[in-house]
């Protein structure tokens, strides 16, 4: 009898071996066969990623399938859990490649115009042809991307099933940093998916599908820090029909100002600092929140002579110019050839010194004949992009992808569903409203030096537990400015004024309600306010060429320090990447650059 009874278990023991084996090996399999996907993409084969991932979705659900004959083990305590785990992970596994393998096959008629191999639809004409046919079927994908969030929301569903807390560090390969990664990057990934479905729906109207669009697109000169990412210092009006794209021309901003016939009265800081009595266009973009600046603009522009009823306004600044050269090459304009070779006489690439040349010189001089290089180096920019290699699409749809997101291009539409569709993905340059801490810096170069080409900067935010248990932070700014002073003098006879004296009014946005402790380090004391929905502490600072500062401000926030503490980091537009650190709770991050806006999230 005991004999029998042995043989049953082990048969049993080797049923469910051999179908733990089974799924072990299918898993296996399938995470080099992603892998494999994974390096494909890389080298822009849309075709083999397909493949692959269809292969490595196959694969893990056999192994989903070998592990459902595993089901009645969950009973066992501690070991059942186990069983649960992995049912569910490669659940999740076969619904993300579901995702993936819909996704590839949304976007394979596009992959002429995305500059990947594959079977494309759209492999006749020009490159602007191509788009063009693009822009006309872009709404069939939208349904698909339907598909993609319902399979990544059902992939969280069972990846979020999984506790953390099971897979410790200690183990190799730290599986619970690996699996809290996966989690965080899978929310990350639908939450995209599901918020890029509207701008995919009003993309064909903004590129005048239906009826041809009108945009003015504005410089910002982000070496000139400014709220919404830099001093305004050229503008173009450019058309677009059919996803064809033209210029209507341009001028600096300086000829545009001197048509306003209204005279509104400036904000106090720019008529104490800037010693004006009206408002310009030129420093219209006062307001952090791009759109609350676009408003502004707009009711100055309405009283311009020059006025042109425009469907919307893109603002880009200098970094965007110079990102686009090093994927494009140099771009001809005016007999000048734009590089992004180093000048030694601003420690900075050419493409910079020349637009810095033509924004630093006083008016009517160099510039004089050449307002319109905005229009003409945009309008080259776009030609050298319609006739780049097919290999080289993906970098500058990147390139151009990473502007918007770093905030070096911001989009304002008059339309409110194309409004609301940029905002969803932050594209909008809004300030937000949050459930929880918030911080956003925001800067702006009074001085009219170009001071921001080299000012460093370094961001320490300290979060403790305050005596009445609310939170309680301590916010430090280091400023270091290492270049030698060039000569700013009005009446030189040459050179540029690019290293002249930081003159910054500096305004921190925190949650409405936050309590001023104390401060140091502006010459004008920070006083605390209300301004859009929240509470901002601003004051006025100089920091030298050479020279250092650092600014400290002491606040507690009405919020309980308890549960999970939350925070968003918003980066201000026409910032590097400035460096930051949070510690909170006495939970330090490693620093990092603030490329775009950040959220964090721990235990208290």
């Amino acid at each position: 009898m005991k004999k029998k009874i042995a043989l049953v278990l082990l048969l049993i023991i080797l049923f469910f071996g051999f179908f733990g084996l089974r799924a072990a090996l299918s898993v296996q399999a399938g995470i080099k066969t992603a892998n494999k996907a994974v390096g494909a993409i890389k080298l822009q084969d849309l075709d083999a990623t397909k493949a692959y991932l269809t292969d490595a979705k196959k694969q893990f659900s056999s192994a989903q399938n070998s592990l459902k004959v595993l089901t009645p083990l969950r009973v066992i305590p501690l070991f059942g859990w186990y069983i649960a785990d992995a049912q569910r992970g490669t659940s999740a596994a076969v619904s993300g490649l579901n995702a993936a393998v819909t996704l590839t096959d949304a976007i394979t008629p596009y992959a002429d115009v995305l500059g990947l191999k594959g079977k494309g639809s759209f492999l006749g004409g020009t490159a602007q042809e191509r788009l063009s046919s693009a822009i006309e079927t872009l709404s069939k994908v939208s349904p698909k991307l339907d598909s993609v969030g319902s399979d990544l929301e059902q992939a969280r569903a069972q990846i979020d099933q999984i506790p953390t807390w099971r897979y410790p560090n200690i183990l190799p390969g730290k599986p619970g940093q690996k699996l809290s990664q996966a989690k965080s990057a899978l929310d990350g990934i639908e939450t995209f998916i599901v918020d890029t479905r509207p701008l995919v729906n009003v993309l064909p109207q903004i590129m005048g599908e239906d009826s041809p669009k009108k945009y003015l697109v504005l410089l910002q000169n982000d070496k000139e820090l400014r709220p919404t990412g830099g001093f305004i210092t050229a503008y173009a009006v450019f058309n677009v029909s059919k996803g064809k794209i033209e210029s209507e021309g341009s001028q600096d901003i300086y000829s545009l100002d001197a048509s306003v016939l209204k005279k509104v009265p400036p904000p106090a800081p720019i008529a104490k600092y800037l010693n004006v009595s009206s408002f310009n266009l030129r420093d219209s973009n006062f307001s952090p929140d791009f759109v609350a600046s676009m408003n502004q603009f707009q009711t100055l522009y309405n009283s311009s002579t020059q006025k042109k009823n425009v469907d919307g306004i893109i603002t880009v600044d200098t970094q965007f110019v110079l990102d686009m050269i090093k994927v494009l090459g140099p771009i001809d304009a005016y007999g000048t050839k734009f590089t992004t070779d180093n000048v030694d006489a601003c420690g900075c690439p050419q493409i910079i010194y020349q637009l810095e040349s033509f924004a630093d010189q006083p008016r009517g001089t160099e510039n004089s004949g050449r307002k319109d290089i905005i229009a003409v180096l945009m309008q080259q920019m776009m030609a050298k992009t319609f006739a780049a290699p097919k290999s080289t699409w993906p970098n500058i749809l990147t390139t151009m992808l990473n502007s918007l997101k770093e905030k070096d291009v911001i989009l304002y539409f008059k339309d409110a569903n194309s409004q609301a569709a940029v905002e969803r993905v932050n594209y909008a340059g809004r300030l937000y409203q949050y459930d929880g801490d918030y911080l956003a810096i925001n800067e702006a170069n009074l001085g009219g030096a170009k001071s921001n080409l080299y000012i460093q900067q370094n961001t320490n935010l300290k979060v403790e537990k305050g005596k009445d248990g609310n939170l309680h932070n301590t916010l430090t700014i280091e400023y270091k400015y290492p270049r030698a002073m060039d000569n700013c003098n009005l009446e030189r006879k040459g050179g540029l004024c690019l290293a002249g004296i930081y003159q910054d009014y500096i305004r921190i946005y925190v949650p409405k309600g936050a309590n001023l402790i104390k401060a140091s380090g502006t010459e004008v004391p920070i006083a605390a306010g209300e301004d859009l929905g929240k509470t901002v502490f601003s004051g006025f600072f100089t920091v030298r060429p050479q020279g250092t500062a650092k600014i400290q401000v002491e606040y507690s926030v009405p919020q309980k320090a308890s549960g999970t503490y939350k925070l968003l980091i918003q980066k201000e537009p026409g910032t590097p990447g400035y460096s930051y650190q949070v510690d909170a709770f006495g939970e330090k991050t490693k620093t990092f650059p603030l490329d775009w806006d950040k959220e964090f999230k721990t235990s208290i």
